[in-house]
């Protein structure tokens, strides 16, 4: 999920986070918790990769970015 904005932009499709505003920042839905990024497939149809992390939910969070919530689990980029 780290590489999917820049791997998606070298393919010329635009990126966008759940928030749509800045979109290089992905968030993380703390009830699940899952990270997701959205896109358009071909024919404009709104599409989202979504990972499932391997934490345990944190639904109190609500939807935090993704550094943040490495951050909050000792983790690193």
């Amino acid at each position: 999920m780290k590489q999917s904005v820049t791997y998606l932009k070298a393919k010329g499709i635009e990126t966008s986070n759940f928030l749509d505003d800045e979109k290089e920042q992905l968030y993380v839905f703390g009830w699940m918790p899952a990270v997701s990024v959205y896109f358009r497939d071909p024919d404009g149809h709104s599409l989202e990769f979504l990972a499932v992390l391997p934490d345990l939910p944190r639904p109190e969070l609500g939807i935090v970015p993704w550094n943040e919530w490495e951050i909050a689990h000792e983790r690193t980029w």
